[in-house]
């Protein structure tokens, strides 16, 4: 006899909500999370949500609002996703090793380009002091002079007796250069979220975060072309950018992705 299928942890969800007439759409409203979460947790897909600590609290607060009691909601969902825990550790584990050797490369880049900086500053200076004179070049034979042998100032063989230039032979003043627009430079944020959130942060590509930063805690991601993040609580992820506060950027549960680049990073500063 085959085994049956398991029992689908969502429908639970689903038909609390369905018995109380409620839509996703004001179950999303009373828990502030995303209508996209509430159907991958009705559909089984918890592959899709964030994991750890923030699909678990999305199973309690789902719960709640369909009137199930959340933790014993919560133990059915452990019991039906029993490795969902031990994959999002496993994944924290190897984005966290994947980070150190990102910082690693950086310090061991930076420690060459000092070294080399040595090595040919002192080599610039010599080259300085060897190729600049110290005195100005002696005139030559060829160099005009006055009848008593005193050089003509500029002013007289530019301008020389009984000589008048008119107003429209001189040349109009040189216009300044226009400014170009300021090189912001390099993007450095600082992450401290103000609840426990989960964050996937990349620097030019390279992952530097993937995992529950918790109260407080910060971290400083630096990049030269983009900062990428996914965030899954948007209402708890606070930053600066370039040092100054960063805005809101969605709303308490809501998982947001977002591309922070040079050129469009005030976009992303509070006003």
């Amino acid at each position: 006899m085959a085994d049956s299928a398991p029992e689908s942890f969502g429908k639970l969800l689903l038909d609390a909500r369905t018995a109380r007439g409620m839509t996703l759409l004001e179950v999303s409203a009373s828990t502030k999370i995303a209508v996209s979460n509430l159907q991958a947790i009705e559909r089984d897909e918890i592959e899709s949500l964030p994991g750890g600590i923030f699909t678990r609290g999305f199973v309690r607060s789902y719960a709640a609002a369909v009137g199930l009691d959340p933790q014993d909601t919560l133990a059915k969902f452990e019991a039906r996703f029993p490795d969902e825990s031990s994959v999002a550790t496993l994944h924290a584990t190897i984005a966290g090793r994947a980070n150190e050797e990102f910082v690693r490369r950086q310090r061991t880049a930076k420690g060459v380009i000092w070294f080399a900086l040595l090595l040919v500053l002192p080599l610039v200076v010599w080259l300085l002091a060897v190729v600049s004179p110290d005195d100005p070049p002696p005139a030559t034979d060829d160099s005009p002079r006055a009848a008593d042998g005193v050089v003509p100032g500029a002013a007289e063989l530019a301008n020389p007796p009984g000589f008048e230039p008119s107003p429209a032979s001189s040349p109009d003043p040189p216009s300044a250069p226009p400014v170009g627009p300021v090189d912001p430079g390099r993007l450095t944020m600082e992450i401290g979220p103000t609840a426990d959130c989960w964050v996937l942060a990349s620097a030019d590509g390279d992952t530097v975060i993937s995992r529950v930063l918790g109260a407080g805690e910060r971290q400083v991601v630096v990049a030269q072309n983009a900062i990428e993040l996914r965030i899954g609580d948007a209402g708890a992820f606070a930053f600066t950018i370039n040092q100054r506060p960063g805005r809101s950027l969605g709303a308490s549960g809501a998982v947001v992705n977002v591309r922070v680049t040079p050129s469009n990073y005030l976009s992303f500063v509070a006003e």
